[in-house]
């Protein structure tokens, strides 16, 4: 992921906020920006002693109702790490660490809210290529 796409649109609002401001202050008619579909959903990646780490959507459970989350969990040691977060089976969030290539398929699965309840604990098993049901 390249930081100049979202520091340009970072630097887009701050303008648009700067502007609007001002003239919000002197009009009756207050004007609201529209956020980028780039804010949609949280998204980081960094690295970390030598692995990928890609943090999607609220990864940590944020903002969701304990009694309603699921996680689902994926470590090969030294290789991978893949916790998802769910809730009524539909993707919240996911924790990504190593060269996993599911970060397309879980942001995508995020957006969309797919009802993932018929593949279960599957959803995670190395031998099913989900990228294929879901790209």
């Amino acid at each position: 992921m390249k930081l100049w796409t979202q520091a340009r649109q970072l630097g887009l609002y701050a303008g648009k906020s700067m502007y609007l401001s001002v003239r919000n202050e002197s009009s009756k008619e207050k004007e609201q920006i529209e956020l980028d579909f780039c804010f949609e959903l949280f998204s980081h990646v960094t690295k970390f002693f030598g692995f990928k780490v890609v943090l999607l959507g609220q990864f940590n459970a944020q903002e969701s109702d304990p009694s309603k989350v699921q996680y689902l969990v994926r470590c090969t040691e030294n290789v991978e790490y893949i916790k998802v977060v769910m809730e009524d089976w539909k993707m919240q969030g996911a924790v990504l660490i190593g060269d996993t290539g599911l970060e397309e398929t879980f942001e995508n699965l995020i957006l969309n809210q797919v009802d993932l309840e018929s593949y279960g604990v599957d959803l995670l098993n190395p031998d099913i290529d989900i990228e294929d049901y879901f790209d």
